[in-house]
């Protein structure tokens, strides 16, 4: 039993070229009729496939693992939106960070320090 997946442009995903490399990257162009999908590949187990599409097979990927942004995180997308004006993303954004500000504790707070790169401190 194949399990059928619609794959849409932009999506990242993850998982296995038709020669077996382990790569991610994200989906530019998905064939239902034969089953396969076109990828940009960011990261590859052969370097000279990486910044390449290729195609491989649609049941040898799935969707990449997408991790909850944390305040900081929120707050430091909104200004790259700002400084790209990306009006429609940092009012997205901006949504994001006033839900979550009704829902904020003292361990997020504290979740949200330690998020900072070495260098930043």
């Amino acid at each position: 039993m194949q399990h059928e997946t619609i794959w849409k442009k932009g999506e990242w995903v993850k998982g296995r070229t038709v020669n077996g490399e382990l790569m991610h990257g994200f989906v530019v162009d998905y064939n239902h009729e034969d089953g396969t999908v076109k990828i940009n590949v960011v990261a590859c187990d052969r370097e000279s496939t990486v910044g390449k599409v290729i195609e491989t097979l649609s049941y040898l990927i799935k969707p990449f693992p997408v991790s909850p942004l944390g305040g900081q995180e929120l707050r430091s997308m909104t200004d790259l939106a700002l400084i790209t004006s990306d009006r429609d993303w940092f009012m997205d954004l901006t949504e994001q960070l006033s839900d979550r500000a009704g829902k904020t504790t003292g361990d997020d707070q504290e979740q949200d320090s330690s998020w900072y790169w070495s260098a930043q401190r």
